[in-house]
């Protein structure tokens, strides 16, 4: 498959037209795009196209569209949040809240971060490290690391300073860093790129075909299920929300849907059950962005409204459940010094002093 610049992102554009200017660059005379424009190549060409093959050989499962369409998916929605206009009259000349270099950085990301899944699904975004450097564009071990470190923190696990599994990916970034002289913010670039990853979804992601004969794996049906279900992801910087629209028919409402759960019998649910499952999720993805992405994105709600059918052939809903997920009400989740410096308290500061006194207790 070949890609066109005619047909390019407007994000991709207009870091296409920032690369001339060559001191918002490290290295002013590597052509920044031009880089990312071959990186992008490579994986078209050599992963892009295997990644379903390498998901579905891991374990049997078929999962959701990850060919060139939605990485540009991705990319699209990233520029949603950043405000950039469509019309290519005023692409180049709109300022956006990041600078060239780190908009470079972004898209590179945003190429690699499911690029892992050719070797299978499980610890995908570890695998960006070595992707980047067997590609080897023409930028330094430095960048590629920065990169990869950002396309990795969009989902996983690591280790934290007590031992055990979080999901903070993005909070072990640095929160700004330099290069060359050149300044750039790894958390919130990384947070973009992990919320746009997480509402680019939608029926273009689903296996149409197999869905509707029902020879998908019954691990993977309610997957499909709820992509195909979602007509519309839409951002609104005015409401500062993000606005996605399901369309159902009545009779996927009664059946049960598998869903693979890590065990050999996939789990039974119902789609409207996955539908709730998945709002909640991306509302805690939301919330957990947010607080590294506040400077560029001011995303603070996601509203969504279920429309069922009676069947695929009407215009007009039988009815519409619409719902609005934001903060209410009084935090309960507020900092905590027991939890987080436990021995940051009277007791604990009266005995470490009277010991240094020499005071017996």
């Amino acid at each position: 498959m070949n890609i066109d610049k005619n047909n390019m992102e407007p994000l991709e554009i207009w870091l296409d037209a920032k690369q001339s200017n060559t001191h918002q660059f490290p290295y002013g005379k590597n052509n920044y795009f031009d880089v990312y424009w071959t990186i992008k190549q490579y994986c078209v060409q050599h992963i892009y196209p295997l990644i379903g093959a390498g998901t579905s050989a891991e374990d049997g499962g078929v999962y959701t569209d990850h060919s060139l369409d939605h990485f540009n998916s991705v990319i699209r929605y990233a520029g949603k949040l950043l405000a950039i206009p469509t019309d290519k009259k005023l692409i180049v000349s709109h300022d956006l809240p990041l600078q060239p270099y780190e908009i470079f950085i972004m898209l590179t990301s945003i190429l690699l971060h499911d690029a892992g899944n050719i070797e299978g699904r499980k610890k995908h975004e570890q695998k960006t490290h070595d992707i980047i450097h067997t590609i080897g564009p023409n930028i330094d071990s430095f960048e590629k690391n920065v990169i990869a470190a950002v396309a990795k923190a969009h989902g996983g696990k690591i280790i934290d300073s007590s031992g055990n599994e979080s999901k903070d990916t993005i909070g072990p970034l640095r929160e700004r860093d330099t290069y060359l002289g050149v300044s750039f913010r790894p958390q919130l670039i990384a947070a973009i790129v992990r919320f746009s990853d997480e509402i680019c979804e939608d029926r273009s992601r689903a296996a149409r075909y197999p869905l509707v004969k029902g020879l998908l794996p019954k691990k993977s049906e309610v997957f499909h299920q709820y992509a195909y279900s979602i007509t519309s992801v839409d951002i609104d910087i005015r409401s500062k929300s993000v606005s996605i629209k399901f369309e159902v028919v009545e009779d996927n409402l009664v059946k049960m849907f598998g869903k693979d759960n890590g065990s050999d019998m996939p789990q039974e649910v119902y789609l409207i059950d996955e539908i709730n499952q998945r709002l909640e999720k991306m509302y805690c993805e939301m919330q957990y962005c947010k607080s590294h992405m506040f400077d560029a994105v001011p995303i603070s709600q996601i509203r969504a409204a279920v429309h069922i059918f009676e069947d695929e052939n009407q215009y007009l809903p039988l009815r519409e459940h619409s719902f609005v997920l934001k903060e209410t009400g009084y935090p309960m989740n507020t900092f905590s010094f027991s939890a987080t410096h436990p021995d940051w308290c009277g007791e604990s500061v009266e005995r470490v002093i009277l010991e240094k006194k020499g005071v017996e207790q």
